[in-house]
């Protein structure tokens, strides 16, 4: 199946700016090949997607997520506006996922409330790629485009330890771990994370930065490296019993850290492009990623086709659509309270926040980790968020904004710090 995933991004780039040109961005082109090849591959989904090796390749895929992350906010690590980025995912964040907890402890009828804890991280987190055009929406005030685009690319590092735990306490037999015991690995694991996680980020920011200072490297190798980084933390991290994921993240953080204060090293290589230092350093790794973020769109579309022989089960949906709306806009609309953002900008800040290859992955990782039921509830929640969010963002929210937007009113247009695969 992955050999057909791999097909259809070839036949999407013979064509990636026409179908942009249309409003069809790649993840569509992805899911949309998906449910074909599920169709034809329906047995063999599930059992393909219950197995080591898929677990391991969704946790590298999901290194390499977090890493160039990390990297890629630019303007520092809140960008421009900086305290209702900060109220985003400091106060926000953690209101949206005790909202989504709430929610699903009623509507889930799962094993235990450690899975719902689980299936509200696999919700959550905000990830602009099947919206990838709002990002760039001169209609949109440029400052509300700036603090989506951070809270896009530091969203899911928050939510990765908080999911680590909740997979800790949840067993595949439907009971639920000694939450006392589960921190006890927690933490150690976390503590790891921060030390491999920032030693090689910072140690690897500090050598290149050495190494070119001296001539005695390139842009080219620079993005070799950059894409081993956090492989390789990844692997130490959970050699020593880490958490790979959060160290792949704290990788990034410690050397866009070490960037910062040597403005790139495309200032002292001076055969490497000047288009920005995250652009320069990070081609190869955010190429990497793009096509593993597809592929994970395809393997959607096929999980698609396994939770449509689900059927109609009406507390799933209507829980997916809450945790897409109410669980989103509540807790955004608290967090602005007394700041200086209008009500205007609080709804859009609340009503924009799509869903998309970090829930997939997510969604994946707990699949493989729990019993048959509790599975087949994450499966089908997060397809129906990530439908509902293609819907909402990806189509609804473009159209709208076209209608109700007078002339004239447009803003200086923006980078934004995520860069989406096919948008």
């Amino acid at each position: 199946m992955i050999v057909c995933g791999v097909a259809v991004i070839l036949l999407w780039t013979f064509a990636a700016r026409r179908l942009l040109g249309w409003h069809v961005s790649g993840p569509v082109v992805m899911v949309a090949g998906g449910i074909a090849a599920g169709f034809v591959f329906d047995d063999e989904i599930g059992n393909h997607l219950n197995t080591d090796l898929a677990e391991r390749l969704v946790q590298l895929i999901l290194a390499l997520l977090l890493f160039v992350d990390a990297i890629e906010v630019r303007g520092g690590f809140l960008a421009g506006e900086r305290r209702t980025a900060a109220r985003l995912l400091f106060l926000a964040l953690p209101l949206t996922l005790v909202a989504a907890f709430v929610l699903g402890l009623p509507l889930l009828g799962v094993s235990s409330w450690a899975v719902v804890l689980a299936v509200a991280c696999v919700v959550m987190p905000v990830d602009f790629a099947p919206a990838a055009d709002l990002l760039r929406d001169e209609r949109l005030p440029r400052g509300l485009r700036h603090v989506l685009a951070v809270e896009s690319g530091y969203n899911d590092g928050f939510f990765s330890p908080v999911f680590a735990f909740a997979l800790l306490l949840v067993d595949a037999s439907g009971e639920t771990a000694d939450p006392l015991s589960a921190l006890g690995h927690a933490v150690p694991a976390f503590v790891d994370a921060v030390l491999v996680g920032v030693g090689i980020g910072a140690v690897t920011g500090f050598v290149l930065r050495l190494s070119a200072a001296a001539r005695w490297t390139d842009v080219s190798a620079v993005r070799i490296a950059l894409v081993l980084v956090p492989l390789l933390t990844y692997a130490i991290a959970t050699a020593v019993g880490g958490n790979g994921f959060v160290a792949a993240f704290l990788a990034g953080l410690a050397y866009k850290l070490d960037r910062r204060g040597r403005q790139g090293l495309h200032t002292e290589i001076q055969d490497g492009p000047r288009e920005g230092p995250a652009h320069a350093e990070l081609a190869a790794v955010d190429s990497l990623t793009a096509i593993a973020s597809m592929i994970m769109w395809f393997v959607f579309g096929g999980v698609a086709v396994l939770v449509f022989e689900l059927g109609f089960q009406r507390d799933w949906i209507l829980y997916g659509l809450l945790a897409l709306t109410v669980a989103r806009l509540l807790p955004v609309h608290v967090a602005m309270l007394r700041s200086r953002t209008t009500w205007g900008e609080r709804t859009l800040l609340g009503a924009l926040g799509p869903r998309g290859t970090s829930s997939i992955v997510f969604g994946l990782l707990a699949f493989n980790a729990m019993g048959d039921s509790d599975a087949a509830t994450v499966l089908y929640v997060m397809t129906v968020v990530i439908i509902g969010s293609m819907l909402l963002h990806g189509l609804a929210t473009p159209l709208a904004l076209r209608r109700f937007s007078g002339p004239g009113r447009r803003s200086a247009p923006s980078h934004p710090a995520r860069r989406s695969p096919g948008g």
